[in-house]
């Protein structure tokens, strides 16, 4: 069993004063953030425009591969993926983000797979729709 630490005179006083403090958590003005806020992180502008990115490098990795060999678009597409996310890594130190040097590799971490998935589904969405014809037979 652990004792708790006695009050002091003028703490006593000030809680038994005001009985509607008493269920009510301290708040400390600090901890509390506004959306506006909440929103300056500069690792979320950094995930954001890694996502941009990732959009990008689909639309142009589709475009580039039409006109390049059929057995070569792959290669194509995913050189145009990583030119794309060194760039993003340039945009990240031009940022001068504020991180501890324990944690740089966040930098290169941060959005790196919502990066990748965004440029799957945006390569193969812009051929889709460039290339309607080309696909799986109709099975009647």
């Amino acid at each position: 069993m652990t004792r708790h630490p006695k009050k002091k005179d003028n703490e006593k006083k000030s809680e038994s004063s005001d009985p509607n403090t008493k269920n009510t958590p301290p708040t400390d003005p600090m901890t509390e953030k506004t959306v506006g806020e909440q929103t300056k992180n500069p690792l979320d502008k950094l995930f954001w425009t890694r996502v941009g990115f990732g959009v990008l490098a689909g639309i142009i990795a589709a475009q580039i591969g039409n006109f390049e060999n059929v057995s070569l678009r792959p290669f194509v597409g995913f050189a145009v993926m990583v030119v794309l996310f060194v760039i993003t890594y340039g945009i990240a130190k031009a940022m001068r983000i504020q991180i501890a040097p324990s944690d740089k590799k966040q930098l290169v971490m941060t959005g790196i797979g919502s990066y990748f998935f965004m440029f799957i589904f945006t390569w193969i969405l812009v051929n889709t729709i460039t290339h309607p014809d080309i696909g799986l037979p109709l099975v009647r």
